[in-house]
């Protein structure tokens, strides 16, 4: 589904119209009348607030809190009064829909906005408009201009055509414009708007200083809108730009619209949006990586109110439950009477119900056999269509190979060709040199482009119609499980909606299907399965128009009922060879136990071909029923999505999770949306290839060298172009002997030097002039590879007869020690190890970043020597031409340029937010308290002295969180044990982490309490009894009871001989000694020491949330433990380098040009 096949001009937009505080939609035809009399009226997203904002709406707390009345009771005996803050349960729902429908309004324009040309350059404004656009070579290359023309094309076709005047100007090095001053609009004009955008080619630099001079001059009284298409940086500094739009801008009532045009510059992105500000205007940024709108100020907009409507919804949630911002509240009538129900269903939900809701099923058969993501991208993915990059360039890539070479009496490694190959990192891990082939990578990453666009059509049809709320159905037999309990009374007109939009849009395809209800009881629409006739659809709708909303959520019931029932025939299902669908509609988790329906359902559905898709709808939180079925489980929304997630998973089938803004999770759409990122993640290290390849060797571009220079030159044969400069001088007819032997091979080439350079003239007194260079003369074409002619020189002579001889020398290539910028090769997840084993990968070392290291080659070394004849040590000649600053010590010149500088910073900075992810993760979940568990089979030892008991509360909540998201996950088996003067033991040997397993011994640790001393050494002799290789994590808050030395020798006899590994957590303990001899008990045996406080978390995620913001400034908080210091230690030396590196780069461009920097 292509959203932008329509035009935005031809085609009024439903909500442009729609009033929030209930006004009603004008008719089709009055519509239709007032586009073709009339351009639609269109506005920015903050004049078009001014009218349809929350605020003006009246949706805001203050207007919420104007249903509150007051009531006055009297408090007791003393007399005093009672004040009851009271709202009614029917106020809060008419509040709730305008919500729902102001969000569904906002979200409506915001896809408008990304239809057509508005997706590329946003909403013009205005009548009179000024369209300049960015023609310098860095926006104007030969892949580029043609998807520029296209865009400027579409916008002239869609939103300038409609304005009144038109003024059109492209700026490179120079100002160029079509018209002296603005024209009206015409077809004979829109024709010359054309041509002009055809003729668009690269004209030098970006002074948009000078383009900004004659636009705003000219935007004084002639224009009333000024539109700025950058696609490059500007060339002038940004001080001096911004400075002159705000003199200019004074007083002056211009519209400025900045679009940012696929550009990933972060300077050009930053110019864009201070260049709004400065203007007080509106900025656009399109991203052409993945053909979307990355930031927008009419978006930005939107999305505040959004957040805003959000937050209000959570001030209605909170009344519901009693409280809002600590006053109690009453909900007065919490259970709507149906004629009051009857009448809030007219109102819209957060999905917009259609305009006759009783009306007839109108049946729209796709006749598309719908597939699921996986199948999908199966066929069409980038790995069918061979766009993998590692598919592009494997005919190209070659292994790295090392020998022993016995004259050198050691081993040597293949070197690459600097001129044709670079080093690439190979999925498998392994380092291969590539032969770069331009014209092939640009080729592939046109595909890429063309395969993203095809995945981002997919997305918006998987979220549009039905395939919104139920994800896309694609099996044949289909059974709809509907919750239809008490807690979803408040949405049965959502509920309702819902299947009415499943049976008009996708059952009608299927070969049959079957619709259950179920609430404390599960009931069926038809016994048996039925055929999707529009006869069968109808009934269908109007049975589920009768359903009463009330009791508790039996899932399960309903389960066995779709899973085993009689809709089957009596048999199990199902006897043909049809694949069965089973979708659960509902909107929270079951009345059951989670662990028995989950079993259930993966007992069911792992021996019989049928898969359980869960479809998970939230609004507000619900509150608890008056009937008496049983109370629901409280749970809150991720909560519940969690454990819905999980039986999707049981059931082989998918997770599907919508709320009132819109698609929250989708296992289609996250395929979809993995693949896209995938195809990010190739488009990114392609173009580092070709960057990395042509900074290295100062290559021109196709389309740079097309248009440097004259064009027609470029395209001419060689031989042409020789014809029109100087001739070479006649080549002698004759060839000397060196010549001769050079032709027949190079076996005699070193004997015929010698003669050569052993020739005498037979006179002394023979006047031989002296022979002039042959320039112009060419290579002497031979079928030996010729070398370059830098490398070879020849002198002429005159031989007795008269002729002319030469003699060539060949000089080899000087080796160059110069080091280039390597490209960082970063982990694609988290990988289970320790931060030591971690950075033998992922170092700086192992990065070849070191900026120490690349500044200390021999070319960069400061030599000053002593000269006799003035008695003073001189420094080198080229000391005046490179910077010299202090590098450990030593005196450097700086011999990288600025570009290598960046390139380097570009690099440290995707490595540094690598660390910073990786300590985020460290810090996250169980692994802050006990770390990253390593081994397969583990045993937890359990301080739970007297001490421990101010934190036995969060240490039982702590080790459930180890026990299911590290040891069940990982499938590590273990066991636990809890010391304090004795030792006790959940099971006496290593458990496998199943489901059940992992429940009893939560419940275990759940029971335990605190008393007693501290005996470790029994506890550690205890573990080690579990086995050979196993793991042991002791948590402690202290020293024991016994001796530290004792504890530690026996520690050591122990693990000695055996794989026995003890790794220590110090909790909460501030005793010095103690942490010390935590450590050494780590440390003697192999292990890691952590430590974790339960005070720092705050300081620990506010300096994890600035540590990219506060750029190369050193992280603050200490870590202590093992894993989290060492990597501390390497993020605080990569920022001491990238500030080093900073620093470097600003002395080479003011060496480069002082003025500019």
């Amino acid at each position: 589904m292509d959203v932008s096949g329509s035009s935005p001009t031809d085609v009024c937009p439903s909500w442009e119209d729609v009033s929030l505080s209930g006004g009603h939609t004008e008719s089709s035809e009055l519509s239709a009348q007032r586009t073709q009399d009339q351009p639609t009226d269109r506005k920015s997203s903050s004049d078009w607030l001014m009218a349809h904002s929350l605020q003006s709406s009246g949706l805001s707390l203050s207007g919420l809190l104007s249903h509150v009345t007051t009531r006055i009771s009297k408090a007791g005996e003393d007399g005093g009064l009672n004040r009851q803050l009271e709202i009614s349960a029917a106020a809060l729902t008419h509040f709730d829909f305008k919500l729902y429908q102001a969000i569904e309004l906002y979200h409506g324009r915001i896809r408008w906005l990304n239809q057509g040309s508005m997706k590329v350059f946003g909403l013009v404004m205005g009548s009179r408009v000024g369209l300049m656009v960015d023609t310098s070579d860095g926006n104007c290359t030969k892949k580029r201009l043609p998807d520029l023309q296209r865009n400027l094309l579409s916008l002239v076709e869609e939103q300038l055509s409609c304005k009144r005047q038109l003024y059109l100007m492209s700026w490179g090095t120079e100002t160029s414009s079509l018209w002296d001053g603005p024209r009206d609009v015409s077809r004979f004009r829109l024709q010359e708007v054309c041509g002009w955008v055809g003729e668009l080619r690269p004209t030098g630099g970006c002074n948009l200083l000078q383009a900004l001079k004659k636009g705003l001059d000219l935007g004084n009284n002639e224009l009333d809108s000024l539109v700025i298409v950058m696609g490059s940086s500007p060339d002038e500094t940004s001080d001096a730009l911004f400075d002159f739009v705000q003199q200019r801008m004074l007083g002056r009532t211009l519209q400025v619209h900045v679009v940012s045009y696929c550009s990933n510059s972060p300077q050009t992105i930053g110019t864009v949006k201070r260049l709004a500000k400065v203007t007080q205007g509106r900025y656009h940024i399109y991203s052409a990586s993945l053909g979307v709108a990355d930031s927008s100020t009419d978006v930005e907009q939107l999305w505040a109110e959004i957040k805003a409507a959000r937050g209000l919804l959570g001030d209605t949630v909170a009344l519901r439950q009693g409280r809002l911002r600590d006053v109690a509240v009453t909900v007065m009538g919490q259970q709507v009477d149906s004629a009051e129900l009857d009448s809030l269903s007219k109102s819209p939900s957060f999905l917009t119900p259609p305009p006759i809701h009783e009306a007839p099923l109108t049946i729209k058969p796709s006749g598309v056999l719908t597939v699921s993501s996986d199948d999908w991208l199966s066929k069409h993915g980038l790995k069918a269509k061979r766009l993998g990059l590692y598919q592009v360039l494997s005919p190209n890539a070659y292994s790295l190979l090392e020998g022993f070479v016995p004259i050198l009496n050691k081993t040597v490694s293949s070197t690459i060709h600097e001129k044709a190959m670079v080093q690439f990192e190979w999925h498998d891990g392994t380092v291969k040199n590539i032969h770069v082939d331009i014209p092939t990578l640009y080729s592939y990453q046109r595909r890429l482009k063309a395969a993203v666009a095809e995945l981002e059509r997919r997305v918006l049809w998987l979220s549009s119609g039905s395939r919104r709320i139920w994800g896309s159905l694609c099996e044949q037999r289909v059974v709809i499980v509907a919750d239809v309990s008490v807690m979803n009374s408040g949405f049965s007109v959502h509920i309702q909606h819902s299947l009415r939009v499943l049976l008009e849009e996708q059952l009608a395809d299927k070969h049959s299907f079957n619709i259950i209800a179920f609430s404390s009881d599960a009931r069926t629409w038809r016994e048996r399965f039925t055929p999707p006739t529009p006869e069968n659809l109808q009934e269908a709708w109007l049975w589920v128009q009768g359903l009463q909303y009330s009791g508790g959520r039996h899932t399960l019931a309903a389960l066995r009922l779709a899973l085993e029932g009689e809709i089957h025939g009596g048999t199990s299902p199902p006897s043909d060879p049809l694949t069965q669908g089973v979708y659960l509609f509902t909107s929270g988790v079951p009345d059951q136990e989670k662990t028995e329906v989950i079993s259930y359902v993966s007992e069911r559905c792992s021996s019989l071909p049928i898969r359980l898709h869960v479809c998970l709808f939230t609004g507000e939180e619900q509150t608890q029923g008056q009937t008496g079925g049983s109370p629901p489980c409280r749970a809150t929304r991720e909560e519940a999505a969690g454990v819905l997630r999980e039986m999707a998973r049981a059931g082989n089938g998918h997770f599907h999770w919508t709320s009132e803004t819109g698609i929250l999770e989708s296992d289609d759409i996250s395929a979809l949306i993995g693949e896209m990122e995938r195809a990010a993640s190739y488009w990114q290290k392609s173009s580092m290839l070709v960057d990395s390849f042509t900074q290295r060797l100062g290559w021109m571009s196709p389309e740079e060298r097309l248009y440097s220079g004259n064009k027609t030159l470029a395209h001419k044969p060689l031989v042409a172009r020789l014809r029109k400069g100087q001739l070479p001088p006649p080549r002698p007819t004759a060839l000397s002997l060196s010549r001769l032997q050079m032709k027949e091979g190079p076996a005699n080439e070193r004997s015929s030097s010698k003669k050569a350079f052993a020739w005498r003239p037979s006179s002394a007194t023979a006047a031989i002039s002296t022979a002039e260079p042959m320039t112009g003369l060419g290579r002497v074409e031979t079928k030996f590879k010729q070398r370059k002619p830098s490398q070879v020189s020849h002198s002429v002579f005159y031989l007795e007869d008269g002729n002319i001889g030469m003699v060539f020398k060949s000089h080899p290539k000087p080796r160059s020690v110069r080091k280039s910028i390597p490209i960082v090769v970063l982990p694609k997840q988290e990988e289970i190890c320790s931060t030591k084993q971690w950075l033998k990968k992922f170092s700086i070392k192992k990065q070849k970043l070191d900026l120490n290291k690349l500044m200390s080659g021999p070319e960069c070394t400061h030599h000053r020597k002593l000269v006799p004849s003035v008695l003073k040590r001189v420094a080198a000649r080229y000391c005046s031409i490179f910077p010299s600053v202090h590098i450990n010590g030593a005196l450097k010149h700086l011999q990288l340029t600025p570009g290598e500088m960046k390139q380097y910073l570009t690099q440290t900075e995707r490595l540094l937010h690598c660390y910073t992810q990786r300590m985020a993760w460290l810090l996250s979940g169980s692994r802050r308290v006990f770390g990253v568990v390593l081994e397969k089979e583990v045993c937890v030892l359990i301080d739970v002295s007297g001490s421990m008991a101010p934190y036995l509360g969060e240490l039982k909540s702590k080790l459930a969180s180890l026990i299911w998201d590290q040891l069940h996950h990982n499938t590590v088996r273990f066991s636990v044990l809890a010391f304090s003067g004795g030792v006790t033991v959940w099971r006496p040997a290593l458990q496998e982490p199943t489901e059940e397993a992992c429940g009893s011994a939560v419940q275990w640790v759940c029971q335990l309490d605190c008393h007693g001393g501290t005996n470790t050494l029994e506890a550690l002799q205890t573990g080690c009894g579990f086995g050979d290789g196993v793991g042991l994590y002791l948590l402690s808050d202290g020293k024991p009871d016994s001796s530290c030395s004792l504890v530690l020798r026996e520690a050591e006899t122990l693990t000695a001989g055996k794989h026995i590994t003890i790794h220590t957590v110090s909790y909460n303990c501030t005793d010095s000694s103690a942490n010390d001899f935590l450590k050494n008990l780590a440390h003697k045996t192999g292990g890691r020491y952590h430590r974790c406080h339960n005070d720092d978390t705050g300081l620990i995620s506010g300096q994890l949330a600035s540590n990219l913001c506060d750029g190369d400034k050193p992280m603050v908080l200490a870590f202590q433990g093992d894993d989290l210091r060492r990597l501390s230690e390497e993020i605080d030396r990569l920022k001491h380098f990238r500030s080093q590196a900073h620093a470097f780069r600003q002395i080479l461009l003011e060496k480069k040009n002082p003025e500019e920097a």
